[in-house]
């Protein structure tokens, strides 16, 4: 929480000092701690709804934040009027305070005897009847991604999924107590393509959630606009010859999902070199991205900046300051 309350300056300087440091990372596992523990002990619908409302009123308190998800919100869905635009950014915030609140529900809502997840498979490929045949598996930040690794568990796949560290190590160990209930290992995000390789080799699936900005990726449209985008699944899918499979994340009412297996993604053009179908099924990528978030804005984690500040200042005005009137 501490790089929410605090500026960016007084943030980077505290940061810098080892005792304001701890000091911070002890507040930050104090508070988000205690209302884990809060989450943890309601009923799973409660505290998905609980956690939904908690969300908004984050929304509202983070006023810069807010204007991220506004912009890309903007830019993503031109045709909304921003009465539509500033309802769907609740939206979001519910949807980000929902996922914080199913984190300890993990193992609850991944139990087969609760019905939670259900599962929709609309191509088959060899590694859902036969394990020991990996896919490479990628999807967006929507609804609660998480559950995507629980499906594929529930799948019988051997599989490892890519994560981001959290700065403060105490609230990473604890995500990571939590994530153990996906039945996966984990990956990470340092450590991802020479661990993606060995799983591979190995027979394991990877899983990979790219519809943020890659620092380092390859220029992709992104509703219209380049997004630095990863081809990591596209490089790894075509170097091991294993399908490479768009999965898709819905919510439904009561803390309740559905994971949507599509058909795996192919190159348009296969005597191209390895380069280029790579990047033409980065392509391929995105375009499924957009349409899942077209369909569902409302549930899309965009609460940083997915393009540059150059294209959302150029293509959206969230960010003008309204002029103060005459006086």
């Amino acid at each position: 929480m501490a790089k929410f309350i605090l500026g960016n300056t007084f943030r980077d300087k505290a940061l810098d000092n080892a005792v304001a440091r701890n000091t911070l990372w002890f507040l930050d596992l104090i508070f988000v701690g205690a209302v884990m523990g809060l989450f943890r002990v309601l009923p799973v619908r409660w505290s998905s709804a609980f956690g939904a409302r908690l969300g908004r009123i984050f929304g509202k308190i983070a006023k810069q934040r807010n204007r991220h998800v506004r912009a890309n919100l903007t830019l993503a869905l031109p045709d909304r009027s921003p009465e539509d635009v500033n309802r769907l950014a609740g939206e979001v915030w519910a949807n980000a305070g929902a996922v914080l609140a199913e984190y300890p529900n993990l193992k609850r809502i991944g139990d087969p005897r609760g019905d939670r997840i259900e599962i929709e498979i609309l191509e088959q490929i060899p590694a859902y009847s036969e394990p020991d045949q990996p896919a490479v598996f990628v999807s967006a930040h929507m609804a609660n991604w998480e559950v995507i690794a629980l499906a594929i568990t529930r799948l019988g796949l051997p599989s490892c999924a890519m994560y981001a560290p959290l700065s403060n190590p105490w609230l990473d160990r604890i995500m990571l107590n939590y994530r153990e209930a996906l039945g996966c290992d984990l990956v990470s995000r340092e450590d991802g393509l020479r661990a993606f390789m060995d799983a591979l080799k190995a027979g394991r699936s990877p899983t990979m959630i790219t519809d943020r900005r890659i620092e380092g990726g390859k220029p992709i449209p992104f509703f219209g606009e380049d997004k630095a985008s990863s081809i990591l699944p596209a490089r790894l899918a075509l170097r091991f010859g294993v399908p490479l499979v768009p999965v898709q994340a819905e919510r439904l009412p009561g803390a309740r999902f559905r994971v949507r297996f599509h058909a795996p993604l192919v190159p348009s053009d296969l005597s191209a070199d390895r380069d280029g179908q790579a990047v033409d099924l980065a392509h391929q990528i995105n375009d499924k991205f957009e349409d899942w978030i077209k369909a569902r804005p409302g549930e899309w984690l965009c609460t940083s900046k997915i393009w540059p500040s150059s294209v959302l200042r150029a293509k959206t005005d969230i960010y003008i300051q309204p002029r103060r009137a005459a006086e």
